[in-house]
């Protein structure tokens, strides 16, 4: 999970990368374990950590979206989610989120809120709209991570929240069987963003 959600994010290197090129300075270490991870050396394992610690906050206490995160005890897996499945997902409790899917935290209710206007003219609206027109043309986007704490009933949005809005407003583009990274455990329940 640490490896794909780095390298996710460091893809986006305008919005993510100079904060993420931070953490690997903090740490002595190359972009090279997150643009190409090397899953099966520990050493790099346990440097990715690090920089994962100082970038989200996780496992290393502090105030980060992720300093709550149980950083033992999770499982993860690869699962093939349905497009309702993968629409029910919900987004992580958090402001921005929150505000756009009207205190529901359902991306389909995102989804309506972009198509009926409520941010035209805007650069979010823009953003959104021409990522599902993306989708439609065959983008192919990397997985979304989410996090259970009941066995994949209720999935909550990890990484990919702006994929998985793309995705509501463009459902027809959702594969039948769409590949995530699910971790599983009870503790994730007392994730504050759960």
């Amino acid at each position: 999970m640490i490896a794909e959600f780095l390298r996710q994010e460091y893809a986006h290197h305008a919005r993510y990368g100079p904060r993420i090129d931070e953490c690997l300075r903090a740490e002595s270490v190359s972009a090279s374990i997150v643009v190409s991870p090397n899953l099966g050396d520990p050493v790099e394992n346990a440097d990715r950590r690090r920089v994962f610690a100082c970038y989200r906050g996780y496992g290393a206490g502090g105030h980060s979206y992720m300093t709550d995160f149980p950083d033992s005890g999770v499982v993860w897996s690869w699962v093939a989610l349905s497009p309702d499945e993968l629409l029910d997902s919900v987004y992580i409790r958090f402001a921005y989120w929150t505000e756009l899917s009207q205190g529901t935290r359902a991306p389909r209710v995102a989804a309506d809120r972009i198509r009926s206007g409520d941010f035209a003219g805007s650069d979010l609206y823009q953003f959104y709209v021409e990522l599902a027109a993306r989708l439609r043309s065959g983008l192919s986007v990397p997985p979304v991570i989410l996090v259970s704490a009941d066995d994949g009933k209720t999935r909550i949005i990890l990484e990919g929240h702006t994929r998985v809005t793309a995705f509501a407003l463009a459902p027809e583009a959702i594969p039948e069987e769409t590949h995530v990274i699910l971790g599983a455990s009870p503790d994730i329940a007392k994730w504050d963003e759960y």
